[in-house]
């Protein structure tokens, strides 16, 4: 099977090998929230410091990162509100997905940790009930290969809660860093 033939997450996975796709995503994801500023320097050293724990990523891996810095700008910037979650593909196991799903939230409290996103109460009482849920769904596992209709369902219905509660955020946070006008 060629490169091109082999869905997105899993060429990731296989060229950021040891770092995780879906906890940089998250991690990018709540940076840009706190800081839509976030410069590819300041990401690179970040992914670095906190993610491989100091060690040097080869220059592959930073220009792959910030590739994903780029992307991660762009859905968080789109119109449309078209971000989501960087996910294995549908046809992966529920259960890798699930854990995917539950490190993109890992990434996303720690990244928004990081940016210090709630400082002087820019969040909304429905950001930090999303992010409650969030903390909640980081620590899911789904223990079986098979599952049913009704558990594919409830992954997709979650991935959607996702995708919302993370503009919701950054639009508390846009309205908090936006300069307020005297009338």
């Amino acid at each position: 099977m060629s490169a091109a033939h082999v869905p997105l997450f899993e060429r990731l996975t296989r060229l950021l090998d040891p770092l995780d796709p879906a906890e940089l995503h998250g991690l990018l994801c709540g940076l840009l929230c706190a800081n839509p500023a976030l410069d590819r320097d300041r990401w690179l050293a970040v992914a670095r410091e906190e993610l491989v724990e100091g060690a040097e990523l080869t220059e592959p891996v930073c220009d792959l990162l910030a590739k994903l810095l780029e992307f991660g700008a762009a859905q968080l910037n789109a119109d449309d509100g078209s971000v989501t979650p960087l996910l294995p593909d549908d046809d992966a196991p529920l259960n890798q997905r699930a854990d995917a799903l539950g490190a993109w939230c890992q990434g996303l409290l720690y990244g928004l940790g990081l940016g210090q996103a709630d400082r002087d109460g820019a969040l909304s009482a429905d950001s930090r009930e999303f992010l409650r849920d969030a903390t909640e769904i980081a620590q899911i596992g789904f223990e079986t290969d098979e599952s049913s209709e009704a558990d594919e369902t409830a992954y997709a219905e979650v991935v959607e809660y996702l995708r919302v509660g993370l503009l919701m955020i950054l639009e508390d946070l846009r309205h908090a860093a936006a300069p307020r006008r005297l009338h």
